[in-house]
């Protein structure tokens, strides 16, 4: 019947946390990586709780060329990928986990950066 039985889609908006850096992986063309910052404000015991998360975001290099902006950190980000695992053994030969959104589409809300305090909080 489906030869594809799940889905694997992420749309994040969220702020570039570090400046973008480009990236030549063995097994992969060059891509662009940073840490996304999403906020949240959920209640809890009655309360407001500001949930903070970072997020690995890869962009394949033809993908970051498709944007005629430089990122920069603090701008504002709504990203369109998919959620991917990466293994890789540590300096003492330990296998480790990463995951990372492989980003298909971008689109820059804002390219005023977060004032600088703002992001050193987080």
């Amino acid at each position: 019947m489906f030869t594809n039985s799940g889905i694997n889609k992420v749309f994040l908006v969220g702020n570039i946390g570090k400046e973008p850096k480009l990236h030549n992986f063995t097994d992969q063309p060059e891509v662009l990586c940073f840490p996304l910052v999403t906020k949240e404000i959920i209640k809890k015991n009655g309360e407001d709780f500001e949930l903070v998360e970072w997020h690995n975001i890869k962009i394949p290099k033809d993908v970051a060329a498709t944007n005629s902006r430089q990122l920069q950190k603090g701008y504002l980000l709504h990203v369109e990928g998919k959620i991917q695992t990466r293994s890789f053994y540590d300096e003492q030969q330990i296998k480790k986990y990463k995951l990372e959104i492989i980003v298909t589409k971008f689109q820059v809300l804002s390219a005023v950066p977060e004032p600088e305090t703002v992001l050193q909080n987080i």
